[in-house]
């Protein structure tokens, strides 16, 4: 159930490495999903008996499908992972395709080795290895491991297992909770053991600081013979994803549509008051609030834009300020990461480096280019919906997206024209449906004359005001998941704000 924070971030797809042999299917189980009072999707979790290397070998694939509502359309995410364990669980390979863009794919494919476990891009290109903890159990063992406990009310116990989509060892608390008369959709109550998985937090660097995001913490009731019947997971922005266990035929059969949360709206930070000429504000004072979080501070970026004051309890200030163009900076120039193409911001490729050229025809003063880069990306870009988290070297030859292809442009190009650059990730004002609020959004962010400034070549304004609200940024060097956007995942449907002041 943990993978769903996944879905949250990406839209996905699989593949699963080919293993020489006849398949024995030992286990075939289908969930489906429910959002609220509608049928939203199923998950699929199938386990194969294989030959390799002439020893047995369980090669298991879990597929998740979800349709959701985003923005008033409807999109279906999906996420297909696996891995290939021994018989006693312990793991030999890991796998996991990941779907970023329109006709854009990538896969990523782990042998462990050790104490590490070896990574292999779209096939072919060799990553960084990972830590590995040879206690990790594999997708097979974590579909049996209450009945191969034998669990029963009072039990704790914790597990570790390998989060392809974060490239992460996780290790997660198992905490049985005793009996409870649990309502199963169309079968009325039953009596089911109650467990609850607790993932431990995750750690990964956000800007120049480490934050750690909790995932989500699951519930699973389990019947007599201890197989699941019923699971429920809340996910920030989206809600509750009940899943039922059933029949094949019934996970997929159609049924009523999920009257749930909007996706693109649920995100959306509603304001008491309207903001007038909002990217034009010079200066702006928010108290904003996040909810069940111990160092509400950290939540939000502090820079030479915004700086987080006065925090009491839950809350604090978030003075921003519009900056319009560089001026005397002072700060000590940014590391190689910055200027360096990477699999997100591809600024080596051919595309980009053309556009690029296009862009800055015959200027020569590094602020001025990326001015302009801004501009050309606004006016040749298509706003659309359909991308998830495209590389800038396929928007570069769709110039289509939404915020998030915009920003990876932008910064790719400037980088092109070897300017540091990055992508900061945070709010910004909107009127949606004719009501004020903040919405998730992502920019990019250049370094020139001594210190970093904001574009938005959304907007194409030259400058961002004060309305932008910064969570983190990050160079995206040696990054190929979706990590850099978790600091969201700490205010996603937990935060609210009250605009003190703003000035134009």
């Amino acid at each position: 159930m943990r993978r769903f924070l996944s879905l949250i971030l990406a839209t996905t797809a699989c593949s699963t490495p080919v293993l020489a042999g006849d398949a024995k299917i030992v286990l075939d189980t289908w969930d489906a999903a429910w959002l609220g009072d509608g049928k939203a999707g199923y998950v699929h979790t199938v386990t194969k008996e294989l030959e390799r290397d002439g020893k047995k070998v369980f090669h298991t694939t879990m597929e998740l499908r979800l349709n959701v509502k985003r923005f008033d359309g409807a999109i279906q995410m999906a996420m297909d992972t696996g891995s290939i364990d021994t018989p006693d669980g312990k793991v030999l390979a890991v796998f996991m395709r990941q779907y970023l863009g329109k006709d854009k794919q990538l896969q990523v494919d782990g042998v462990v080795a050790g104490k590490q476990i070896n990574l292999t891009l779209d096939g072919k290109q060799p990553l960084k290895p990972a830590p590995w903890n040879d206690e990790v159990l594999g997708l097979h063992k974590q579909q049996t491991i209450f009945k191969d406990r034998k669990i029963k009310p009072g039990d704790r116990f914790a597990y570790f297992s390998f989060e392809p989509s974060i490239n992460l060892v996780l290790k997660t608390e198992v905490v049985a909770k005793g009996h409870r008369e649990v309502e199963i959709k169309g079968k009325g109550k039953k009596r089911l053991l109650l467990v609850e998985t607790i993932p431990d937090k995750v750690e990964f660097r956000s800007g120049d600081k480490v934050d750690k995001i909790q995932l989500p913490v699951s519930q699973t009731w389990l019947d007599d013979d201890l197989e699941p019947v019923k699971s429920e997971v809340e996910i920030p922005g989206l809600g509750q994803i009940v899943m039922y266990r059933t029949t094949k035929a019934d996970a997929l059969a159609p049924g009523p549509p999920a009257n749930a949360t909007d996706l693109g709206f649920s995100q959306l930070v509603k304001l008491k008051n309207r903001i007038l000429q909002p990217y034009d504000t010079t200066g702006a004072v928010y108290r904003i609030s996040i909810q069940n979080d111990d160092n509400v501070a950290t939540t939000f970026s502090t820079d030479g834009r915004q700086e987080v004051k006065n925090v009491k309890g839950n809350a604090f200030e978030l003075h921003v300020k519009a900056k319009r163009g560089p001026g005397t900076g002072a700060e000590k120039a940014p590391a190689d990461e910055f200027t360096q193409s990477s699999y997100f911001i591809t600024s080596d490729d051919a595309k980009v480096k053309e556009l690029a050229r296009t862009a800055v025809g015959l200027e020569a003063d590094a602020w001025r280019k990326a001015l302009r880069i801004e501009r050309w990306v606004h006016d040749n870009m298509r706003f659309a919906n359909h991308e998830a988290l495209a590389t800038a070297d396929h928007v570069a030859r769709t110039l289509q997206g939404d915020c998030t292809e915009y920003a990876m442009l932008t910064a790719a190009m400037c980088r092109a024209q070897g300017i540091p650059s990055r992508t900061a990730i945070g709010l910004i004002y909107a009127d949606v449906k004719e009501a004020p609020c903040f919405a998730f959004h992502m920019w990019t962010e250049v370094w020139a004359k001594g210190e970093w400034i904001a574009l938005d070549a959304t907007l194409g304004k030259g400058y961002v005001g004060a309305t932008h609200l910064k969570i983190t940024d990050h160079s995206w060097h040696d990054e190929r998941t979706m990590t850099p956007i978790f600091p969201v995942i700490r205010v996603v449907g937990r935060v609210s704000i009250d605009v003190l002041r703003a000035e134009n």
